[in-house]
């Protein structure tokens, strides 16, 4: 067969053709070899997208974008000239189950979120109400609480457009009728709860406010109404401590006031459509002090939100700077209306808080206290060695007994009082055992690191469950047992746990912290069997039975 030499019409039509199909070849497929150097194999590969739930920011395309990072979930991938839309989102949302409806909580969950999660902030925001008539010149706003299975409910207020006058913050409203819709069901400022310690905003109001139409003169006074007027533009916080010297109660204060902070964050003005306060706002604070107690302990806790130095009434009097005319005056949640002391009586389930878990952040934070620890690093445990009320009289018996029995972990037998707040927490949160006999100093749970252990000994009959509670807020092991007091000539009946000193028996106390210590043996990269080397788990014979299960 004779062979034709092709025609040049014929190899021109061929060269097109290979052009063509190694051009829409390497359109959708670059090889590696001819990407750019900066180009590497492991950025070709696609990240998976963040665990967790993403935003649904298109209600009419549910789907989301998701980067090529981990880090940010707002980049979308684009295909060059490959007609690809680049804004088609290529993860749906986590499937339903992962986000429980309220239909899926108890009533023991639904107590807790009440409480201890967003709920508890988010329904206080939502819970705002305005009570002054129109024609007031003050607007005097107040926002509650309702948790569940409480009938009480808690109140925080902010005034704006006051003036300071005779050691007053006068409020120009004429306050509205409690039986008006909107109102009904909500407390009245004349009918405020009452609390503890002569605190809270009933007792702020009576003291150390004048609000009515009484207070207009004042305004004419100081021309607080003319928008030319010097004024304070700032957020005075108006406090009244319960005592300021017991850690355990301040801080339950200082919390109270963070949510108040919180919550006018994200409650909505109904009079300028906008949030109370914005978060640049909050460097505005200032805290003032109103009552007579002769300490500022904790003051530097006060002033998280803003640099400004916390005020006693008669400091802020004196202040060259204080002007009558003020922009906002808080009045926030009390102490003693904090979630926290709810149910201290009585063991809960809760077994994890955001709000726990963001103050502690906070709190860590402003301190600045580091929380890295080399977790190769042996057993740390912190003894607190009470020195006023509530000794434990054989305290030094018993901790040279843990130290001979356990000599690879690094016991420490502090007294708190000696130390500053931020050495104390700076203790605790590289402590994997606190011990201690009940009191204030476990307050710290707040503070102990994941994966610890707390250890309350508690006077003989005491029933109380605040600390027991807040450990399993905090997802940190509790044991505990009680002692009884130590002899004295008074009879028993005579004589009140909260300032008798205890004395515990030394077989029971070494089972106590056999407990604890084993717990925290995996802690890290710890991988130890047995911590002790002087004696096994039948160290001792207790007769009698113990809080803790062994």
């Amino acid at each position: 067969m004779i062979r034709r030499p092709s025609s040049f019409l014929t190899i021109v039509i061929a060269v097109f053709v290979i052009f063509y199909l190694y051009y829409f070849a390497n359109q959708f497929n670059t090889p590696s070899s001819l990407l750019p150097s900066s180009v590497t194999d492991a950025s070709l590969q696609k990240k998976p997208p963040p665990l967790g739930a993403q935003p649904d920011t298109n209600p009419k395309d549910r789907y989301i974008t998701v980067t090529a990072t981990v880090s940010s979930v707002t980049t979308k991938t684009t295909f060059s000239d490959s007609g690809v839309d680049s804004n088609v989102q290529s993860v749906a949302p986590l499937p339903a189950d992962y986000f429980p409806s309220d239909d899926d909580l108890d009533q023991d969950a639904t107590w807790c979120e009440t409480r201890y999660g967003p709920t508890y902030l988010q329904t206080i925001a939502k819970n705002a109400r305005p009570f002054c008539k129109p024609e007031s010149q003050s607007q005097f706003d107040c926002l509650h609480s309702n948790m569940y299975g409480e009938s009480r409910k808690d109140s925080l207020c902010i005034a704006q457009n006051v003036v300071f006058e005779d050691l007053r913050f006068n409020i120009d409203c004429e306050l509205r009728n409690s039986r008006e819709p909107d109102l009904m069901g909500y407390p009245h400022p004349n009918n405020f709860q009452s609390y503890w310690y002569e605190t809270g905003p009933r007792i702020i109001m009576t003291q150390f406010t004048n609000i009515g139409s009484e207070a207009a003169p004042l305004f004419e006074k100081h021309a607080c109404s003319n928008p030319a007027t010097p004024r304070d533009d700032g957020y005075k916080i108006l406090i009244k401590r319960e005592g300021g010297r017991n850690y355990w109660h301040s801080l339950m204060e200082i919390l109270s006031f963070y949510f108040t902070i919180d919550a006018l964050q994200m409650s909505i003005n109904k009079k300028t459509g906008k949030p109370y306060m914005s978060p640049a706002d909050t460097s505005k604070i200032q805290v003032i002090v109103l009552d007579k107690h002769d300490n500022k302990n904790y003051f530097e806790l006060w002033n998280y939100f803003s640099p400004k130095p916390v005020l006693t009434l008669d400091e802020y009097v004196k202040d060259p700077s204080t002007k009558p005319c003020i922009s906002n005056v808080i009045i926030p949640l009390p102490g003693a209306s904090n979630p926290l002391w709810q149910g201290d009586w009585d063991p809960r389930i809760c077994d994890n808080s955001i709000i726990v878990s963001t103050i502690r952040r906070r709190i860590l934070k402003h301190l600045k206290i580091s929380t890295a620890r080399d977790l190769h690093s042996p057993i740390n445990l912190t003894f607190i060695d009470r020195k006023g009320s509530r000794k434990l009289t054989n305290s030094k018996e018993l901790t040279d007994a843990l130290i001979a029995a356990y000599p690879k972990v690094n016991v420490k037998v502090v007294d708190m009082a000696d130390l500053t707040l931020k050495e104390q927490i700076s203790l605790v949160v590289n402590t994997d055992v606190l011990v201690g006999v009940h009191g204030a100093g476990h307050t710290h749970a707040f503070f102990l690191p994941p994966q610890s252990s707390l250890v309350e000994i508690l006077p003989a009959d005491l029933k109380h469950k605040g600390f027991r509670n807040l450990a399993g807020l905090r997802g940190i092991r509790y044991f505990s047992d009680h002692a009884p007091m130590a002899p004295s000539d008074r009879p028993d009946t005579s004589r009140d746990w909260h300032a008798e000193d205890v004395v515990f028996d030394k077989d029971a106390f070494m089972k106590l912290m056999e407990a604890a210590i084993q717990s925290v043996a995996h802690r890290g990269f710890l991988d130890s069997d047995r911590l002790n080397s002087c004696f096994g788990s039948s160290y001792g014979q207790v007769n009698r039975t113990q809080d803790v299960l062994l």
